[in-house]
């Protein structure tokens, strides 16, 4: 809803400024009569954006966002195209978003994020020579963003903290009851410096943090922790290393003094062990 009304706004400060003098006329029609630009016209705009080539560049996957203001949603699909020319592939099938295509570094597999039915967004892999996709991640609270290691083995995750109704349907999970269907939502306890943020709405004590997903064995591992958020991983060449952006500061919210942070990838400790760089 946040992105459609954006887009709104746009159309129409588009319009606004054009003063109706800007018009369109139909492709292959030249003495075509012209006609004024609409709202509708927007709408059928395609967002083409992260560009990925893959190792042996042969290929690029993108992702082509669109909105429909119709059923008042967004959506991106990924494609892939040869480098050499023809025509684009697509990878994923419309009704679910993906976004965030990532090479592997073999280049034999395309991962993705994507939010399927009711379930929260993981990361899902595709044989680039053909096959379903397979989600590759369970994370329950759902998986931010992801990085491919040198090796191709490992993938960095950002995740959120867990939500107190993540912990009590984990904890049903485990003692093998069935889950309500509904349960009642506990009031927003506010205690921080920052209240509120855009896209993100009231701020609790969750945090995003870095783990490291071990592909063969399907393994997460937590390997930084506190109260504060860490973001934009990435990994050293050898793969023993992730360095990362955070704010550690005493008071997080007072300040936007965020540095580069160093992580073992294999660090057991939830970042108690790291350096600041």
């Amino acid at each position: 809803m946040i992105y459609l009304r954006k887009l709104l706004i746009l159309a129409l400060t588009v319009l606004f400024m054009a003063g109706g003098a800007q018009t369109l006329r139909p492709q292959g029609t030249a003495s075509a009569p012209q006609r004024n630009l609409a709202i509708d016209d927007l709408f059928q705009i395609k967002d083409v954006s992260e560009a990925q080539v893959s190792p042996d560049g042969k290929w690029v996957a993108y992702t082509v966002g669109s909105t429909s203001l119709k059923e008042e949603k967004s959506e991106a699909q990924v494609w892939m195209v040869p480098t050499a020319g023809g025509d684009p592939i697509p990878m994923t099938a419309k009704g679910s978003s993906a976004s965030r295509p990532r090479w592997s570094p073999d280049g034999k597999y395309l991962a993705f994020l994507s939010a399927r039915g009711e379930a929260k967004t993981q990361v899902w892999l595709l044989d680039r020579n053909g096959g379903d996709s397979q989600q590759l991640t369970e994370v329950r609270q759902g998986v931010q963003s992801y990085d491919w290691s040198p090796d191709g083995r490992r993938l960095v995750l950002l995740i959120q903290d867990p939500s107190p109704e993540d912990l009590a349907a984990a904890k049903d999970e485990e003692q093998g009851v069935k889950p309500a269907r509904s349960r009642t939502q506990p009031p927003w306890v506010i205690d921080r410096l920052q209240t509120k943020r855009d896209y993100e709405g009231y701020l609790d004590r969750r945090r995003t943090h870095l783990y490291v997903f071990d592909v063969p064995a399907k393994k997460l591992t937590q390997i930084t922790g506190g109260d504060y958020d860490d973001s934009q991983p990435a990994w050293a060449p050898d793969g023993r290393f992730i360095v990362f952006v955070s704010n550690r500061d005493k008071e997080p919210d007072a300040t936007f003094n965020t540095e580069l942070w160093l992580v073992a990838a294999d660090n057991p400790d939830r970042g108690k062990t790291m350096v600041r760089l």
